[in-house]
């Protein structure tokens, strides 16, 4: 355990080092976990977070969950999450060709998952691993479909360890890697060409959602504070490496103005709260 915080900490200290090219956010979140009975759970959770160096308003989440636990190293879960973006300045280009300026809430995103646990215990120590696939629906009727599907899959495999040592505090550290299985794919023909007004373009041919790579990398380190037989007060630090595969072309496909990995560290400081009963 002290040696996964300690490369943890060492890599944290690495991106702040290149501040410029990090960002900073936080979120927190409140909750209830009911135990129908022995293994079966069900849980409600409302979360806020903010974009990318507090400027604004992330998007607010409500999720959804059940667990089983058939035996003690195994568990199942399944999930849904309604997440409202906030958009601060989002340009909507209306249908006379010209764009404005929408503030609020944007095209709630819905969120389907299902996951498996493998829960292994060694003294005090309790390693998991957890495989999660999820759907994202996004509720945007104007989004470029050619840029990214309305349905995006992703897979999301995380390993785990906590020390249950302590009967009040209850420290753990986590690594998940996020694969994308349906990222939007095509092929460029022809020489580059020049609009008139300067803005360079290839002829492109949307051949599906093809594209699988590796879009985030994730260190976390935080602990379980268990006040009392209900109460778990929850803080914690996300470190991502986000490299998003971002594709830009006109809206019927037929244009790539760019295609490149954007690559960005965020640190993120997080508080969760929940009440067990």
């Amino acid at each position: 355990m002290k040696k996964i915080v300690l490369f943890l900490a060492a890599l944290l200290t690495a991106v702040l080092a290149q501040a410029q090219s990090a960002s900073f956010a936080g979120r927190a979140s409140a909750g209830v976990d009911y135990k129908i009975t022995k293994g079966l759970h069900i849980s409600v959770e409302e979360e806020i977070r903010s974009n990318d160096n507090f400027s604004a308003l992330g998007s607010l989440r409500t999720i959804v969950g059940v667990t089983y636990k058939p035996i003690k190293y195994l568990r199942l879960g399944v999930g849904y999450t309604l997440i409202n973006p906030w958009k601060n300045g989002k340009s909507i280009e209306q249908e006379d060709g010209t764009s404005s300026l929408y503030y609020g809430f944007w095209a709630p995103k819905h969120r389907f998952s299902g996951d498996v646990t493998g829960i292994v215990r060694f003294g005090d120590f309790q390693l998991s691993l957890r495989e999660r696939v999820q759907v994202d629906h996004n509720g945007d009727s104007k989004m470029n479909v050619y840029q990214d599907p309305k349905n995006k899959v992703a897979l999301r495999s995380r390993l785990g360890v906590k020390y249950k040592g302590w009967a009040i505090a209850e420290p753990y550290a986590r690594f998940e890697l996020r694969t994308q299985l349906n990222g939007a794919w095509g092929t460029t023909s022809g020489d580059q060409q020049t609009k008139s007004d300067g803005t360079t373009y290839y002829n492109y041919t949307h051949t599906g959602y093809s594209h699988v790579y590796n879009d985030r990398y994730r260190g976390e380190i935080g602990a379980d504070f268990n006040l009392g037989k209900h109460h778990v007060l929850t803080p914690y630090l996300l470190l991502d490496y986000l490299s998003e595969y971002e594709i830009d072309t006109n809206k019927e496909g037929t244009r790539l103005f760019s295609a490149a990995y954007s690559n960005l560290f965020r640190v993120s400081l997080g508080i969760g709260y929940l009440f067990k009963f």
